[in-house]
């Protein structure tokens, strides 16, 4: 048994399918099909059930993968600490990456990796060994992981230049609901806040669009609706069409976790994340 064989069995109990495995560790299908069949003559026992719907553990695998996963997860995290580092690869959402572009300066160089949208998905990238730090929104800690609290921010509200909720000073969430509104993608943090606090509050929104977040400017200039902004964003750039209302009430929120699975990577990023944002000011 070969420290190879356990992360091929873990990449198919992960994937659920060999294909899908075996695409992720860069091997043939049927090399990948043999060395599990070995593994499980080796055990004595079957550790999947095969079907066209992929393939489920056994409850031997089951246990098999319980027990040893934790430890395979902190032996990766170990090594990577100790590899050479030549750079970070930096994952971060599309409401960061402007203001962490351009690149980061240190002594690591950071690399930023603008994948989904929806920031979650950074932790299974960080688990999976694909990105080495990350940025996640409300979301304090994951078991395996190393965070830091980073900071908390306010939205705003974005609406077009001489928009009724301008002539006040500061307004409710409740009073914005009272016009159509144009959101991030349904996945978002940011769409399910406002769908929780509309269901909370049992109210009938004029209308409720989604649109990626490239566009989403775009369609509040067009005058489709009205959106909400992290403060971030708002400070460094000028819009010439559009006007910025703060909330009364601070209703709309989040705050920002960086995530690592190597403590001296955190606090390298942490480090450099921290100098770059008191440059900023």
């Amino acid at each position: 048994m070969s420290f190879r064989t356990i992360e091929y069995f873990i990449a198919v109990a992960e994937h659920g399918s060999l294909s899908r495995a075996a695409h992720h560790l860069h091997i043939t299908q049927p090399a990948l099909s043999k060395q599990i069949q070995l593994f499980e003559k080796e055990l004595g026992y079957r550790l999947f059930i095969r079907s066209h719907q992929g393939m489920s553990l056994t409850d031997h695998g089951r246990n098999l993968f319980e027990d040893i996963h934790p430890i395979v997860h902190t032996l990766r995290n170990k090594m990577n600490e100790h590899r050479k580092i030549e750079k970070i690869r930096f994952g971060v959402s599309p409401f960061l990456a402007t203001y962490y572009l351009p690149e980061l300066e240190g002594e690591i160089p950071i690399e930023l990796t603008i994948t989904k949208e929806e920031c979650f998905e950074f932790i299974t990238m960080l688990e999976s060994g694909k990105i080495d730090a990350a940025i996640v929104q409300d979301y304090p800690n994951h078991t395996g992981l190393f965070s830091k609290f980073l900071y908390e921010e306010e939205f705003q509200i974005v609406v077009p230049k001489g928009h009724p909720l301008t002539k006040s000073k500061a307004v409710t969430l409740q009073d914005c609901l009272k016009y159509p509104q144009v959101l991030p993608p349904k996945e978002s943090r940011l769409y399910n806040n406002i769908e929780s606090f509309i269901e909370e509050k049992e109210i009938r929104p004029k209308k409720v669009i989604s649109v990626p977040y490239t566009i989403i400017i775009d369609y509040v200039i067009k005058g489709y609706g009205i959106t909400y902004l992290p403060s971030l964003m708002i400070k460094d750039h000028y819009y010439e069409h559009l006007q910025f209302v703060r909330f009364k009430d601070a209703a709309l929120i989040r705050k920002l976790y960086l995530f690592s699975y190597s403590q001296h990577i955190l606090d390298m990023v942490w480090h450099q994340l921290h100098h770059h944002s008191i440059n900023k000011v």
